[in-house]
């Protein structure tokens, strides 16, 4: 006769095991649910310091403060979770200035709706920790108790308990009589109570701009209605023509390069292809673009040397979030420029993966780089101010790393902010590329022949169209030029640029091979 898997002994045994495990889910879910819910971050979103609390609304709610209205997007996430982002401090100094940041940085958020994302989902976990560690005290805490009680004393407390249970149960209902009083007593009055304001009513954007046609992404934009909702429908209307002016303008590049991308060089077969950008000081707006351009030559590694943003503030995080967006299916290689100066963004892209460079050799899909970020610094509109050494001095340093390389094992591409800074490894030949940007205007490629060697240099012009240190806007100050490097064994093969113009349209630059 087959014996039975599932017998009356065995089920004694696994119970009090699956009772520990239920009392460590349910205790663990609880607090997790509870501390999650009442949880807060305060980070940098677009131009302000904002405070994140996950809620449970299913909406994206944006708290901008007593004189602008507030804002809400449905989120459509399960179990109606959602987030509200209470707008805080800003170093914008007037509220025109303040209204164009937020207008151009919502044209492009990609960048901040990942790093929303990213700080919701570090508080899930934190909470889902602190949870789990609750709900393993509580069971460890009974099964401790259970164990000291031992059988006997255990067996004496069961008997005693039903010898006593009619004087339990009378005890057990005065209890629970107690305690709905209490919870009566606590939430009724409020409930009594008459409301001094009505709820809030929420209102579709387009019914308060009934002229504006609105793209997808606004058509389900609510606005709290009230006094600072009608009284500021010219502030809204301002907020929305520059959003509408720089989506309709660098959607317009990104489309362009699709016509164009006939005469981009896609990657061979055993070539590897690289896109430089430089300069981008703040404007997202071109990163959509530049991406389109990757992905039209099969770009594997995203190459940036510096000046992400205008002055290095923490504010200005969503120029590195929405690099890391838009290039998250690349390998980022970058060095911060002189208006990156603070060590806050060198941070950010490290926080964002991206390989920061630091006068060491590494390796990025075959290809060996070395550089190191700008020593200057240079604030919006400030002189420069020296850092612990000089651009020549960091010249001389790099040089002496990159020709204290194997024969082997020689230093492919350097990547410098400032083109003084690659000068001397161009002189003696250590290198074969060396790139830069800083000049905001395109300078080589330029070749010549150390010691046998074929030695390049090329600085790229301002990716973000900037004029001077700042070139967030619905349109572009300068051309705004991306290069394409291409890479066979390692090696440096080609350059291509592309180029949007400031009348919109797409300019490919004719490859341009290099020597081995």
């Amino acid at each position: 006769m087959p014996r039975r898997l599932l017998t009356r002994a065995r089920l004694r045994k696994a119970v009090p095991w699956a009772l520990l495990v239920v009392l460590w889910f349910v205790v663990s879910v609880v607090v997790g649910l509870l501390g999650f819910a009442n949880d807060s971050e305060r980070v940098t979103i677009g131009a302000h310091t904002a405070q994140v609390s996950p809620t449970f609304d299913s909406h994206a709610t944006l708290d901008l403060g007593a004189v602008l209205p507030r804002l809400r997007l449905d989120m459509n996430l399960p179990l109606g979770l959602g987030v509200n982002l209470d707008i805080q401090e800003t170093d914008a100094t007037n509220l025109n200035d303040l209204l164009q940041r937020d207008a151009l940085i919502a044209s492009q958020p990609d960048g901040e709706i990942a790093r929303i994302r990213e700080v919701v989902q570090q508080m899930a976990v934190d909470n889902a920790v602190a949870g789990a560690g609750s709900g393993l005290l509580v069971t460890v805490l009974v099964t401790t108790v259970w164990a000291m009680l031992g059988p006997a004393r255990r067996r004496e407390l069961f008997a005693l308990v039903h010898r006593g249970e009619r004087r339990v149960q009378h005890r057990a209902v005065v209890v629970l009589v107690a305690l709905l009083v209490t919870v009566a007593s606590v939430i009724g009055p409020a409930q009594m109570r008459q409301a001094q304001a009505p709820p809030t009513a929420w209102r579709p954007l387009g019914e308060l701009l009934p002229e504006v046609s609105f793209d997808d992404r606004l058509k389900t934009v609510e606005v709290a209605s009230g006094f600072s909702t009608d009284g500021g429908v010219g502030v809204i209307r301002t907020a929305f023509e520059t959003y509408e002016r720089s989506t309709e303008f660098y959607g317009q590049l990104r489309d362009r390069v699709s016509r164009v991308g006939g005469r981009i060089r896609p990657a061979g077969e055993g070539e590897t292809v690289a896109l430089l950008v430089s300069d981008r000081h703040d404007n997202i707006g071109m990163d959509p673009f530049a991406a389109e351009v990757a992905k039209v030559a099969g770009a594997k590694i995203l190459i940036d040397a510096g000046d992400d943003t205008s002055s290095g503030q923490s504010w200005e995080a969503f120029s590195i979030n929405s690099l890391a967006q838009h290039f998250k299916d690349l390998k980022v290689v970058a060095v911060a420029g002189n208006h990156d100066s603070g060590g806050f963004v060198e941070e950010t892209m490290r926080r964002n993966k991206f390989t920061v460079l630091d006068s060491k050799p590494v390796e990025v899909e075959g290809i060996r780089f070395l550089g190191d970020s700008d020593p200057t610094r240079t604030g919006l509109g400030s002189a420069d101010t020296p850092g612990d050494e000089t651009t020549g001095e960091q010249s001389t340093r790099l040089a002496d790393v990159a020709c204290a390389q194997a024969e082997d094992e020689p230093i492919s591409t350097m990547v410098v902010h400032d083109p003084s800074s690659y000068q001397e490894t161009a002189a003696r030949g250590c290198a074969s590329l060396l790139v830069s940007g800083h000049l905001h205007r395109q300078v080589g490629p330029d070749t010549k022949t150390v010691d046998g060697r074929s030695v390049t240099t090329y600085t790229n012009g301002t990716t973000g169209g900037a004029a001077y240190a700042f070139a967030l806007g619905y349109t572009l100050r300068r051309p705004g030029e991306v290069t394409l490097i291409t890479y066979a064994d390692g090696q440096p093969t080609g350059l291509q640029t592309v180029t949007a113009e400031l009348t919109g349209e797409v300019t490919v630059g004719t490859y341009r091979p290099l020597p081995a």
